[in-house]
């Protein structure tokens, strides 16, 4: 009887110092509900974002990164230098989670405490001021399709611009490209002879889009007698607006022998010889 006594309060000695771990600390929690993007519409174009994620440092440690609206514990307690950074998805793709690398961070000095909670309804971030906006066009200053040309392409279409403001994203304009069985083909790419994009760089296209049928965006190299098409994305038919963030970094790596490169679009009829449709808006060729 006395053994069985015994073993009994071994036994439970042994729970109660397997249960109490000194390392199970409580977390305080952060809340981040939603982002703000701020953009100077004079000299970067529209603030549209499509910001998914929020990437947080701690101490400049990183912790993690969460969908918004996020609630994420923190086993920190006192005032630590946390950063927030906005999170994309690269390229459309929802296994591509990047924090963009040509927004600024929104950096502030929270006070943890354990098993409270602590609210950032909104945090911001804005563009770095020293971007290279090498090309942006949204189409309100010129009535004939601002920074676009037609590419030398058999029967082209050049896209009129939609006025209407159902299909407009934001302000009074924005690129139409249209094509059918009469005019099957629309290539459409930037003006001039080309940029020169500097290889190393984060480099990407932000643009908002709509579309009823797959079309290719992608980059043209002006070589000295002769043009190379390089496909960078295929889209799949998205009949809202949507905006995304085109990395054509390894695209310019990649092509060493490019001097100046276009980007174009490019839309054909749907087989049949039915329509398509595509609306381009707020599109900028930018770098760090």
């Amino acid at each position: 009887m006395k053994y069985s006594h015994s073993l009994l309060l071994l036994l439970l000695v042994a729970f109660v110092i397997t249960s109490c771990n000194p390392d199970e600390r409580e977390p305080a929690y952060l809340i981040i509900n939603n982002v703000s993007v701020s953009s100077n519409p004079q000299t970067q174009g529209s603030n549209c974002s499509n910001v998914k994620d929020v990437w947080v440092y701690v101490d400049n440690q990183y912790l993690g990164t969460y969908q918004l609206p996020a609630r994420i514990p923190v086993l920190e307690e006192g005032t630590k230098n946390v950063i927030l950074r906005a999170g994309i998805l690269e390229n459309g793709i929802s296994a591509t989670h990047s924090a963009y690398p040509l927004y600024k961070s929104d950096t502030r000095s929270i006070n943890f405490i354990p098993g409270q909670e602590t609210t950032i309804d909104t945090f911001n971030v804005a563009y770095f001021p020293a971007l290279i906006y090498t090309w942006y066009e949204d189409f309100e200053k010129d009535a004939i399709g601002g920074g676009f040309s037609l590419s030398p392409e058999p029967n082209n279409n050049l896209a009129p611009l939609a006025t209407d403001s159902v299909d407009v994203f934001e302000g009074v304009r924005c690129l139409k490209m249209k094509v059918d069985g009469t005019n099957y083909v629309s290539d459409i790419e930037t003006n001039g002879d080309g940029y020169v994009l500097y290889r190393g760089k984060d480099i990407y296209l932000e643009m908002n889009y709509k579309c009823d049928h797959e079309f290719t965006v992608g980059l043209r190299g002006m070589l000295a007698n002769d043009k190379r098409n390089i496909p960078v994305l295929l889209f799949n038919p998205s009949y809202t607006w949507k905006k995304i963030y085109i990395n054509v970094s390894k695209f310019v790596n990649s092509n060493y022998d490019v001097p100046k490169f276009k980007v174009y679009f490019y839309l054909t009829t749907p087989p049949g010889g039915s329509e398509a449709t595509v609306y381009l808006d707020n599109l900028k060729l930018i770098s760090n």
